[in-house]
């Protein structure tokens, strides 16, 4: 008798509320689609060049009279529900289609993304060493790059921090400008006789010119990773796959690409360089460095680096990064954070074991 007592309590109060509100309908502010897109299936995975099944169900109220593919702007009109796509740019990563529905006057459109592999394998490089020159073991190296037949280089940690011009043979400092303390140096690029300096995680930048005195500021969204140049644009890393392209002198970004090979993406991209036209990416906290091509994001190639420090020289050292391409003798430089050499590198066809 207790037990029924309070449920008739309860059942009684939840009716005097009731009574005492305006009594609202309710429904969900999402509309319902009289089709929907069974492929490609979200997310799915698709080797660059293959054709995608696209497939729509309908209902018998909605008969369809075409369907608008497109990806990147661009578009394809077909006038059945169910056919094969095959995306028209050469880019690997993520991408979203962009699928419209027509049925008499009325429309749907749906979005699907899907990620791009490279159909090929990188080709594997290795390494073979010409010439080996001191680096200090005091410089946490970030940016690297020659100019003029110098070595200039951005240095990390916090409170020591540097842009520096060296020696290139003899590894000793010519010229050094010393961050404030509190900002960690990144990435380093040089364009029309100036130089763009990255910071960490603060989102400020510094352009020195050929003095290596600094003349602007500029800041941006995104961890400060890598820099380099590539015709009349910036390129940026931050800690993942993307490529970001930066305009030199407002420094917003203009397009991004992403660097995914025929496994899927390679982030982490550090330290960049530019060498005949293609990207050459450190991968932070590993012994290779990839090289992408700049429209695509596609991975041609992968050189490693493994073994270029004796154990005994890598203990005291931390990762591979930093790669500069002296364009006036076609020399290539690579060394590493707190690294004691810089060394002078050939690439060669790695012979698989």
């Amino acid at each position: 008798m207790i037990r029924i007592s309070v449920i008739c309590v309860l059942v009684t109060l939840m009716f005097s509320c009731k009574e005492g509100k305006e009594t609202q309908n309710r429904s969900s502010p999402r509309i319902r689609k009289n089709t929907s897109v069974v492929s490609p299936a979200q997310n799915q995975t698709i080797t660059r060049g293959t054709e995608i099944t696209v497939s729509i169900e309908t209902n018998d109220e909605y008969p369809i009279d075409s369907v608008q593919v497109s990806v990147d702007g661009l578009g394809e009109i077909f006038t059945i529900g169910d056919f094969s796509y095959t995306i028209p740019n050469r880019k690997v990563g993520e991408q979203r289609i962009r699928i419209k529905v027509f049925s008499g006057s009325d429309t749907e459109t749906h979005q699907r993304k899907v990620v791009i592999l490279s159909e090929t394998a990188p080709e594997e490089l290795t390494y073979e060493i010409q010439n080996t020159y001191p680096h200090n073991t005091d410089d946490y190296t970030q940016g690297l790059l020659i100019k003029d037949g110098w070595l200039f280089e951005s240095t990390g940690q916090t409170g020591k921090s540097t842009f520096k011009k060296k020696n290139l043979e003899s590894g000793e400092d010519i010229q050094v400008v010393n961050l404030a303390s509190e900002l960690f140096g990144e990435g380093l690029a040089e364009f029309n006789n100036e130089f763009y300096q990255l910071t960490w995680t603060s989102g400020q930048g510094f352009v020195y010119n050929e003095n290596m005195e600094q003349v602007r500021t500029f800041s941006y969204q995104v961890q400060g990773w890598g820099l380099t140049t590539i015709g009349n644009e910036l390129v940026l890393t931050d800690e993942t796959e993307k490529l970001y392209y930066v305009d030199p002198e407002s420094f917003t970004i203009s397009r991004e690409i992403q660097v995914y090979d025929d496994q899927g993406k390679v982030d982490s991209l550090n330290e960049l360089e530019v060498i005949d036209g293609l990207i050459y990416a450190n991968v932070y906290q590993e012994d290779f460095v990839v090289v992408v091509d700049p429209e695509t994001g596609e991975v041609l190639q992968k050189i490693d680096f493994t073994g270029l420090l004796s154990d005994e020289e890598a203990r005291e050292a931390d990762v591979l990064n930093g790669i500069a391409y002296d364009s006036e003798t076609g020399r290539i430089f690579v060394t590493g954070k707190w690294w004691p050499k810089l060394f002078e590198v050939t690439f060669e066809p790695k012979t698989i074991q």
